[in-house]
């Protein structure tokens, strides 16, 4: 049975860290390598992209995309850890007008953004990721960094919430954001619920449920010819024998070129044979030079 090979659109249930839910997927598809394409927090829910076997090696050529969260605003309580698992640090009246100035407060953060990555999130500083300071309860200086807010838009209000979609670069904190809304509305705030919806091509309509990846699991994986936007070249049975042995192939000997490799080009390209990718090469003066290699 030939090993399992492709990308896998997963939805990830929230009550589960994005590496338990990978050691899950290791028990499904057993003896293949696990990559994550980015990672959600164990309270949050939705698009999580696995690379199976080989295609771990294909997430780096993945492009950098936009993504799309669905999530919930609670106004009136700050937390510590900026969402509702958190212990409350402050209560804060929330005013009254609030819900009719959420949309134009919305609007005014679309643009790049600044912020303060929270005291529970996996960025390093000094070698050491921030979680483990804050479970310790030690307050770290964090640099400020820069994220893009592409669309903020509100979808309905409660009494002290609302249910909000954004979309936004990759390095975006919601929870942050949450907070900078509460802010912005005179009041505090944290993050409810959370769901990723999208992540680059990937949507949350076409993600793999638990049970399917259980009953279907080489169904759900995607080609990653399918995904993958880089320039790729067809190599021949005779081809396929050179690179596989780690040799350079010239292009016209053993090889034939589909038409998105212009006379010429170089750079980074995809090496195909029988419709599947065997590897990833560099392409210059029409020599493939072996990156990547598949054994089969």
């Amino acid at each position: 049975m030939p090993a399992a090979f492709g990308f896998l659109n997963a939805c990830k249930p929230p009550g589960i860290t994005s590496t338990a839910f990978g050691n899950w997927i290791k028990r499904i598809f057993p003896g293949c390598a696990i990559g994550h394409w980015g990672t959600l927090d164990p309270t949050a829910s939705g698009v999580l992209v696995l690379g199976i076997g080989y295609a771990t090696r294909l997430l780096p050529l993945i492009e950098p995309s936009t993504k799309r969260y669905s999530f919930e605003l609670i106004l009136g309580a700050k937390t510590d850890t900026a969402d509702a698992t958190g212990q409350i640090l402050e209560v804060k009246p929330v005013p009254a007008a609030w819900s009719r100035e959420l949309s134009d407060i919305a609007y005014a953060l679309i643009g790049p953004i600044e912020q303060i990555p929270p005291m529970y999130s996996a960025v390093k500083v000094a070698g050491r990721p921030l979680y483990n300071s804050a479970r310790r309860g030690e307050e770290v200086e964090r640099p400020t960094r820069h994220a893009r807010v592409l669309a903020l838009d509100v979808i309905s209000t409660g009494e002290r919430s609302a249910r909000m979609v954004v979309e936004c670069d990759a390095g975006l904190y919601v929870r942050t954001l949450c907070e900078q809304l509460s802010q912005r509305l005179g009041t505090v705030g944290h993050m409810g619920a959370l769901v990723r919806t999208a992540a680059g091509p990937f949507s949350i309509d076409s993600s793999a449920l638990a049970p399917d990846i259980v009953q279907r699991r080489e169904t759900c994986l995607i080609d990653p010819l399918h995904v993958l936007g880089n320039p790729r070249v067809n190599v021949d049975d005779e081809g396929m024998k050179r690179f596989m042995h780690g040799n350079g192939v010239d292009i016209g000997e053993g090889v034939a070129a589909d038409g998105s490799i212009a006379s010429g080009a170089r750079g980074t390209v995809l090496v195909v044979h029988g419709n599947r990718v065997i590897g990833v090469a560099d392409l210059e003066q029409g020599q493939l030079s072996p990156r990547r290699v598949f054994a089969r």
